[in-house]
Order: structure tokens, then C-alpha cells, then sequence
């Protein structure tokens, strides 16, 4: 692998050594949020606290307006708590610099999304290797572009698109979008893997290949983060946390 296109396996974002699966990779504690509304504020979390071990798939489910979304987006830093702690790895992400923080985003953490986000003017293979590419300047995309290629090409076979490379994500089937949105969030090779209504657009049967996906991932080791407003999609993960009018229910 080219020099500066390797992740740092078992490394927080500052080069510290991850916890043991026995600690917390993420942790919230007393997480609160709200959000105005034209002269309303509509408080979304009240205090809120989660703990996610290296290893796990937690699914956390909820109605809708439950917060479950805005929880899943403060745990992987697109948005800030009002009040609260986000830990990764032991340390507050409140006390990341913005380039710990993009970093973070970029390496630390992979996303996927209940509509995909792909770029139809790109290839499927384009498309999975992205991250890689906007995160390198020109002159370090240039030393590792063939390693990116490669690594996307990879991933595409594990996620039975192989075939699908070359084409473009308009031409490929709902599931096969969001498998390549799951290659895409992977491709940086991400501690954590969050993943909000990732079933949400799909059949029944097609998403229960996306959520077969994410238990072969998680066997091979991948912490996953879920959220869903379908229990049956939730119980498919190996713990489920319900989340209740902005607040964890308990027992």
C-alpha cells in the first residue's frame, strides 16, 4: 500500500492505540439537542447516554421524531450536541481541532444513508473509491490512486458487484445502489460503520440482503451502528436500543 494511503488499524484519529473490545469506541453522555422551528424549539434529545463496544451491532430504533437520526448524526460528528459528550475512543470529539474532525469523518467513521447519495455522472467503481480520492491532494491521489482502484475493486467483488463496475449507479437495482453506498462507507476502512434507515427505501426481500450484508461485516469484525423505525429490521442486530420521545428507554 503507498506511503499515506493506509489507515491506521487498531488507532484513534491522533495515532492513539483504539481501547480493548472491553471499553467504549463511541460514547454519548447526556446528549441533548434542539432545533428551532420558526418561534417553536422542539427539543429532539434529553439526555441521552450510549455506549458502543468495538465489535458490536447495536440497531437503535424508534418512531419517527423519535431523534434516532439526529443521535446517529451527532455520534459521527455531522452535527453537534447542545449539551453533552461524543467520545471516540476515550477522547471528546468536542476537543478535536476541524481537521481531527474531517479526518474523523473521513476515516474514522463510514456512513450510510437510506437514499444512497451516489453520483450517477460517476462509475459504480468511481463512486466506491470517492472518499479516497477527496481526501488526498493531487499530488497523494497521484501515488495511490492504483492502491484506491484496486481496494474499491475488492470491496465491489465482496459485495457481489464485480460485475457492476463499469456502470453507471443509475443502471444498477435499488440494492445494488445501496451496496455500493456500503462499499463506498467502507472503503477508508472505518473503526465504526454507521448506517441510518439503511433498508428504508428498499423491498422487503432486498433489504434483507443489505441486512445479511451487514452480519457478515460485523462477524468479520466491523462495529455497526444502525438506527431503523422497523423492529424487525432492528432485531437483525446484536443488541437493540429504543429510543422514546428524544430519550433511551430503559427496561
Amino acid at each position: 500500500m503507498p506511503a499515506g494511503c493506509e489507515t491506521k488499524a487498531g488507532r484513534d484519529i491522533a495515532g492513539e492505540p483504539i481501547m480493548s473490545k472491553d471499553d467504549f469506541i463511541l460514547k454519548a453522555e447526556g446528549i441533548y439537542k434542539s432545533y428551532r422551528m420558526g418561534s417553536t424549539e422542539v427539543e429532539v434529545l434529553k439526555g441521552v447516554d450510549l455506549g458502543v463496544r468495538k465489535g458490536e451491532f447495536v440497531a437503535i430504533v424508534g418512531a419517527s421524531g423519535s431523534g434516532k437520526s439526529t443521535l446517529l448524526h451527532i455520534l459521527g460528528a455531522l452535527d453537534v450536541p447542545d449539551k453533552g459528550v461524543v467520545a471516540f475512543t476515550g477522547r471528546d470529539l468536542s476537543r478535536y481541532s476541524s481537521g481531527e474532525l474531517n479526518r474523523f469523518r473521513s476515516k474514522m467513521v463510514g456512513f450510510v444513508f437510506q437514499f444512497y447519495h451516489l453520483l450517477d455522472e460517476l462509475s459504480v467503481l468511481e463512486n466506491v473509491f470517492l472518499p479516497t480520492m477527496v481526501s488526498k491532494g493531487i499530488f497523494g491521489w497521484l501515488s495511490c490512486r492504483r492502491w484506491a482502484r484496486n481496494r474499491a475493486g475488492e470491496l465491489l467483488e465482496q459485495l457481489g458487484l464485480g460485475e457492476r463496475a463499469n456502470h453507471k449507479p443509475y443502471q444498477l437495482s435499488g440494492g445494488e445502489r445501496q451496496r455500493v453506498a456500503i462499499g463506498r462507507a467502507l472503503m477508508n476502512e472505518p473503526s465504526v460503520l454507521l448506517a441510518d434507515e439503511p433498508t428504508g427505501n428498499l423491498d422487503s426481500a432486498t433489504g434483507n440482503g443489505i441486512l445479511e450484508t451487514f452480519k457478515e461485516l460485523n462477524r468479520a469484525g466491523q462495529t455497526i451502528v444502525m438506527v431503523s423505525h422497523d423492529e424487525r429490521v432492528a432485531r437483525r442486530a446484536g443488541r437493540i436500543v429504543t429510543l422514546t420521545d428524544g430519550k433511551i428507554c430503559r427496561g
